[in-house]
C-alpha cells in the first residue's frame, strides 16, 4: 500500500513469529502483521518512556525522603551483610 512514510524492514524471525501469536491468542487481534509490529511498537515505546518517568520519581523521591531524615538507612550494617562468609573448611 503506497504511503508518504519510510518503511521499516522487520525480519520475521520465530521469536518475532512467536510473540505476535502470544499477542494474537491473548487479544484476539486478527490484525495484519505489519499492523500489529507497528502498534506494539507506539504503545512499547509509550511504556518504557512512562516505565523511565515513573522510577526516575520514585528514586527521587526516596532521595529526598533520606535527604530529610525520614528513611533510616544503617550503611554499616549493610556493609556487614555484603561481607563474604568464610567457606568451610
Amino acid at each position: 500500500m503506497p504511503s508518504k512514510y519510510a518503511r521499516i524492514a522487520v525480519i520475521a524471525d520465530p521469536e518475532l513469529v512467536e510473540a505476535l501469536e502470544r499477542v494474537r491468542s491473548a487479544t484476539g487481534s486478527d490484525e495484519p502483521d505489519a499492523t500489529l509490529v507497528r502498534r506494539l511498537a507506539v504503545g512499547g515505546a509509550n511504556a518504557e518512556l512512562a516505565s523511565r518517568t515513573e522510577r526516575r520519581a520514585a528514586a527521587e523521591e526516596l532521595l529526598e525522603l533520606m535527604d530529610s531524615g525520614g528513611f533510616d538507612l544503617d550503611l554499616d550494617a549493610i556493609d556487614r551483610l555484603n561481607v563474604p562468609a568464610e567457606q568451610p573448611r
